[in-house]
């Protein structure tokens, strides 16, 4: 009898680093294309008035376009920004680093140009390190903010838990790895694994709203619009 043989580390690791990692952005890219076109279908085209003359036309425009800013300082008022600017402030900077650390990383453009011939602008080694702590930071305050603000806990559930470690695992490994605290090889496999996790999980969770931010701003009139959209959510 022929029995399955346990592959070595590193046969593992080949395969986490190469089959893995492929099959993570097959699925999060497809999930994303999906998610976006049934978003789409739940809305439609809004209808252009019909007007007589270019005159009309142009006034009416800036009339819109005055009415639309006077909106928006509006509903600033009412919110997080001015109900709780703290918040607001931690969860912009970690946003913007959750997705500049990665895409600016110097190790991480040394592979795509490894494998690609093709890499971003990097960040400084230690402005990347400095980002990643940040990250980490506000992670953390999210996690504190979850334990003892009351309004937040009653409605917080193991999955919202799960979300926000899945978030910062891939940053939090990767540090421990690039300061080699404890071993190596071990938060290099977790940091790979937490990372295509993340992809996965991308268009099939609440990861999504970093792409639904763009499609609901730029193309959904809303309270909170930016630019010029033209669809309107279909009811």
């Amino acid at each position: 009898m022929t029995f399955l043989t346990i592959p070595s580390s590193a046969v593992l690791l080949e395969i986490i680093q190469g089959s893995l990692v492929w099959i993570a952005f097959i699925i999060s890219g497809g999930g994303i294309i999906a998610q976006s076109f049934r978003l789409l279908k739940m809305t439609r085209k809004q209808a252009m008035p019909q007007l007589s003359s270019n005159a009309q036309y142009a006034s009416q425009t800036a009339a819109t376009a005055k009415n639309v800013w006077r909106h928006r300082l509006s509903v600033l008022k009412i919110s997080i920004l001015e109900t709780n600017p703290a918040m607001a402030t931690v969860s912009f900077i970690f946003h913007v680093c959750l997705f500049m650390a990665p895409m600016f990383l110097l190790a991480h453009n040394i592979l795509l140009d490894l494998a690609f011939e093709v890499s971003f602008v990097s960040f400084s080694e230690k402005m990347s390190d400095s980002m990643t702590v940040v990250i980490i930071a506000c992670g953390f305050f999210f996690f504190l903010r979850r334990i003892f603000v009351r309004r937040v806990r009653i409605i917080t559930t193991v999955y919202d838990y799960m979300f926000l470690f899945i978030a910062v695992s891939p940053f939090l490994t990767g540090f421990l790895a690039y300061h080699h605290i404890f071993n190596y090889h071990l938060m290099i496999v977790l940091h790979i694994l937490s990372g295509e996790l993340m992809l996965v999980m991308l268009p099939f969770s609440k990861f999504f709203h970093m792409i639904f931010f763009f499609i609901s701003r730029f193309m959904i009139i809303s309270e909170h619009s930016m630019g010029s959209p033209k669809r309107l959510w279909q009811y």
